[in-house]
């Protein structure tokens, strides 16, 4: 098991990590059905928490906040937590944290395969991506809330977890509540990646226990907002480039050769 860090200061330290570039207008936000973009100093993403958790009012058409810094700070009130405020709020995080420098062009499968190919590998999230891999791995189990045929229950993570050698979660982890249980889940040596769009990419989650941060930029955010507004999810989704940033100092050896 892994030293816990409470989901309370994993998103305090995103906040100020945040709040350390300088502040913009939100100058729109759109939501569809399975994501809401923000837009201030660049396009930023994340899923929305009611595509995911069944019966949950969407987002309110309530005026947003003024500033990505104020929007951002929505990720700090409990009462925002796993609804679609906090949705919002992680769009505006990543309206404002810039791609890294040392970021490389990488799709989720393929990060997934780099780092789990014929190892024990555990996925917290039914991906697209997951029934076509599933062959690669030495065992590979998918933790899904609203589980699909082959899926476990969420709640079987504790169960599953302290066995993998490779653990991949997705992003909408940080809104729901759940990352820093699972991440207190991992054994020490597990290499940890956040997965999708939701994923910010904020150094800070390095130090709680996070690998490898696999998320996105928009480098047309035309195309991505057309594709908002049209309801698409972000496997349908053009105008968007996936991103990966290894967490320095993580050897070339935590990759597994190619088949």
């Amino acid at each position: 098991m892994r030293r816990q860090t409470p989901q309370s200061e994993i998103l305090r330290a995103l906040v100020e990590e945040t709040r350390g570039h300088p502040d913009a207008p939100l100058e729109a936000v759109t939501t569809g059905t399975c994501l809401v973009a923000a837009a201030s100093r660049q396009l930023g993403l994340a899923s929305l928490v009611s595509h995911v958790l069944a019966g949950l009012a969407p987002l309110p058409a309530a005026p947003a906040p003024a500033t990505a810094h104020a929007a951002a700070g929505l990720l700090l009130d409990a009462a925002a937590a796993n609804t679609d405020a906090a949705s919002l709020a992680m769009a505006a995080v990543n309206s404002l944290l810039p791609s890294p420098a040392e970021a490389t062009t990488a799709a989720g499968q393929d990060v997934l395969l780099t780092y789990g190919r014929g190892r024990r590998v555990a996925v917290v999230g039914h991906f697209p991506f997951v029934e076509k891999l599933r062959d690669s791995f030495a065992d590979f189990q998918v933790l899904e809330k609203r589980p699909k045929p082959g899926d476990l229950p969420a709640d079987k993570a504790g169960e599953i977890l302290p066995r993998a050698e490779v653990v991949a979660i997705t992003g909408t982890t940080l809104l729901n509540g759940t990352l820093a249980g699972l991440l207190a889940a991992c054994r020490p040596d597990a290499l940890v990646i956040l997965l999708g769009p939701t994923t910010p990419f904020a150094g800070s989650l390095f130090a709680c226990g996070i690998d490898v941060l696999a998320g996105c930029d928009v480098p047309d955010p035309d195309a991505a907002l057309a594709g908002i507004r049209a309801g698409n999810c972000f496997k349908g989704l053009h105008g968007v480039r996936q991103l990966t940033w290894v967490r320095p100092g993580l050897g070339k050896e935590a990759a597994t050769p190619a088949a």
